[in-house]
């Protein structure tokens, strides 16, 4: 009997979970995880790669996190640092390196501590009462880096230095950092004091001379009052605001505040934190504009309000509501604030003694996430308590209709909303805001998820990843023409190798150990930036691994010093300890002689799962699937699996079903790579390769996901995935 055929193709709906599933646009899925929709196929989602350079694989991890130059070694390879870092909590995991010998805290109890050492000298000792680093033999002449391990707080660029190659500015929760192009060092001895939810915002605008460029930071932490402070290309300056004269003009300030803008001509404080000689007092609803000119000049006239002596037109004003000033975006030449429950927008008058007025867009969609506006030339997107929001300057209105429960599903504790982070990928064409976890078994509570959204085609997938926050990177390390003097023939770069070209902007990520990374679509893998600090427990199976973040059954790959990998599944024990256990070898990761350099790659598990498909549903008959064929983009090695359910049955999987019972054909593996001694395909960049069901019933969808053997071949998790169409070979089944 001849089969009916129908085409799955362009993909254009991506995750859809509203309304009946069988009405749902054929070409919509139920899950989509760790792959997304982009130009009308399913591809694998975004990889990344690491920061900086190095000499050797077994460095790139080092050139990758922020770090603190502390010394340096003399003739001898000796060192002594006293102090290393005064002022700071030293903990087990803390780690240093010279060259290429890495060497790790493994116990803070008093005296001289041995340290753990990927080098061949073990007398290296860390005394954490006095803080003193003892360095015997090793490396000559050659740097001695402290790595503080804090969260990435910020990512920002100075705009100050050769167009399209602005310096990459990050920050943890106590330190600023710069990136150099081969690695990342501290930026300046200022430091901070907030904790692991004090994030930094910043922004470029003119310093004394109009010509300048300062960098305003804030981290907004009101509990041990940080204050702004700018960076003008040399050193880090506190900034203080001053706004009364009256024979007080040190005693009002705003300390800080958390949101710093320039608008016409104006530096722009919301929410401030202000200091009355006396007491503090948060004006949450508040707005304090300098004047026209710079905010930094030297008599302090930047802030004096109109009616005070050298008045130049600054001031403040409130507005008309009791909420909470949360965040803030341009749209062309208009300055849209978000509160807790409604948007505004801080017009322009051009009136000196009153430059701005408030006025309402929306009375009932606000945001609670300061960092995930993300702007757009014709609209800016946010993320709040109702839904994820578009405003286009005269309305605000949701954008997530395909998910419309799911924000709700996600945020809610106050503190965890603030971890959302949200930055747009041009190249890409995608949106990614990171969701915070929630578990409350885990006390450290860093996003687990990265929301992915395509704004071409209104399109929605997730990753499974831990990123604190996002920024932008314009590459330094490549090559331009005026620097290649190779030949044509000699040069196998490709114009779309982001990295090996300068004046690209690049988005990276900072994660909860310090490391920073670009998130690289065309890259297959993640990099490994989690450290482990020790392997112990009882039975010497235990990674301790300091806010891991990760979950009972994920998957990861250790990769040692000696660059040796072991694969498995994740048994959580505690937030910074876990187990992983590799279902081929039968056995846990041990290690009796740990001696540093660990590092941790998440590997991500692809999951897709289709609507439910029936081509007859019109007729009121069933449907009967006896075979899928997938047109896939070819790669060396990589495969998935297909399973199926049939009518509305959920969780119950025919391919276990089938297997069980002996009546399946094939085994269900969707292989992207040519078939063994079929030389065509191995010519072709696509070919079709088809799944046989057995499937019958009112509905069918189809399950591609890495089984858990998959998951444990490097070959296939690290291979591309891309599906440009599917085709559904049918037949009418008994009606309803």
């Amino acid at each position: 009997m001849a089969k009916d055929k129908f085409l799955i193709a362009p993909f254009k709906s991506g995750l859809y979970k509203s309304g009946t599933p069988f009405l749902q646009p054929k070409d919509a899925f139920d899950e989509l995880n760790n792959a997304y929709i982009f130009r009308g196929k399913i591809k694998k989602r975004f990889g990344s790669t690491y920061t900086g350079s190095a000499s050797t694989e077994k460095l790139k991890p080092l050139s990758s996190r922020l770090r603190i130059s502390i010394g340096t070694t003399d003739a001898n390879g000796d060192l002594v640092v006293d102090p290393v870092l005064t002022g700071t909590t030293f903990k087990v995991g803390h780690t240093f390196s010279i060259g290429g010998e890495i060497l790790t805290i493994e116990s803070i109890a008093a005296g001289a501590q041995v340290l753990l050492t990927t080098g061949t000298s073990s007398t290296h000792t860390f005394n954490v009462t006095t803080e003193i680093l003892t360095i015997v033999d090793s490396e000559k002449d050659t740097i001695c880096w402290f790595y503080y391990s804090d969260p990435v707080m910020g990512i920002t660029m100075y705009e100050a230095s050769t167009q399209n190659e602005h310096t990459t500015i990050a920050f943890d929760t106590r330190f600023a950092y710069q990136y150099t192009g081969s690695h990342w060092t501290r930026l300046g001895t200022a430091e901070w004091s907030g904790d692991n939810y004090d994030y930094f915002w910043s922004y470029n605008w003119d310093g004394i001379d109009p010509e300048d460029t300062c960098l305003f930071t804030t981290n907004f932490n009101i509990t041990t009052p940080d204050p702004i402070r700018y960076y003008n290309g040399t050193t880090w300056t506190d900034f203080i605001p001053k706004f009364l004269v009256a024979g007080a003009a040190t005693a009002n300030i705003v300390k800080t505040a958390k949101i710093i803008l320039p608008f016409k001509n104006r530096l722009l404080l919301l929410n401030t934190y202000e200091y009355d000689g006396a007491n503090y007092t948060s004006h949450v609803n508040r707005v304090r504009y300098s004047w026209n000119g710079s905010p930094i000049d030297a008599p302090g006239y930047g802030w004096l309000e109109p009616n005070q002596a050298n008045a130049g037109g600054a001031g403040y004003i409130d507005a008309p509501t009791e909420e909470e000033i949360v965040s803030a975006e341009f749209i062309r030449d208009r300055l849209v604030v978000y509160f807790e429950n409604s948007t505004w927008t801080l017009a322009y008058t051009g009136n000196e003694v009153l430059p701005f007025v408030w006025q309402k867009l929306n009375t009932e969609l606000g945001s609670q996430a300061t960092f995930s506006s993300v702007p757009f030339d014709k609209a800016i997107l946010n993320i709040g308590l109702t839904g994820i929001h578009e405003c286009n300057g005269a309305n605000v209105s949701r954008i997530d209709s395909q998910i419309p429960d799911d924000i709700f599903n996600i945020l809610h504790d106050s503190d965890q909303i603030r971890r959302i982070h949200g930055i747009r990928d041009y190249k890409s064409e995608l949106v990614y805001w990171t969701l915070p976890k929630i578990d409350a078994d885990d006390t450290n509570s860093y996003p687990d998820k990265i929301l992915v959204y395509n704004y071409k085609n209104n399109t929605w997938a997730y990753n499974d990843d831990c990123i604190i926050t996002f920024g932008y990177c314009e590459q330094v390390g490549g090559e331009t023409w005026e620097e290649d003097f190779g030949t044509w023939e000699s040069d196998d770069s490709t114009w779309a190798s982001d990295l090996e070209l300068r004046h690209n902007k690049q988005v990276i990520g900072g994660n909860q150990h310090g490391y920073v990374f670009f998130v690289t679509p065309e890259q297959t893998t993640n990099e490994a930036v989690l450290y482990v600090s020790n392997v112990g427990g009882t039975s010497n199976n235990e990674l301790e691994v300091l806010q891991h973040n990760l979950s009972n059954k994920d998957y990861v790959k250790i990769t040692l010093n000696d660059l040796s990998t072991f694969t498995g599944i994740v048994t959580k024990v505690d937030d910074n300890t876990f187990k992983v256990y590799n279902e081929d070898t039968e056995s846990f990761y041990i290690n009796a002689a740990y001696l540093g350099g660990a590092n941790v790659e998440r590997v991500s598990k692809i999951s897709i799962k289709s609507t439910l498909w029936n081509p007859y549903i019109d007729k009121g008959v069933g449907v009967a699937v006896s075979r899928v064929n997938f047109c896939v983009e070819k790669t060396d090695a990589g495969a998935i699996t297909v399973d199926y359910t049939v009518s509305s049955a959920e969780g119950l999987s025919m391919l276990n079903e089938s297997i069980a019972t002996g009546s399946i054909l094939g085994n269900n593996l969707l292989e992207t790579s040519p078939y063994s001694g079929n030389t065509m395909e191995a010519t072709q960049n696509r070919f079709w390769h088809g799944v046989y069901l057995q499937a019958q019933g009112e509905f069918v969808r189809i399950h591609l996901y890495f089984s858990d053997e998959q998951m444990l071949d490097s070959d296939i998790t690290s291979s591309k995935f891309t599906v440009e169409a599917i085709i559904l070979e049918t037949s009418p089944e008994a009606a309803f």
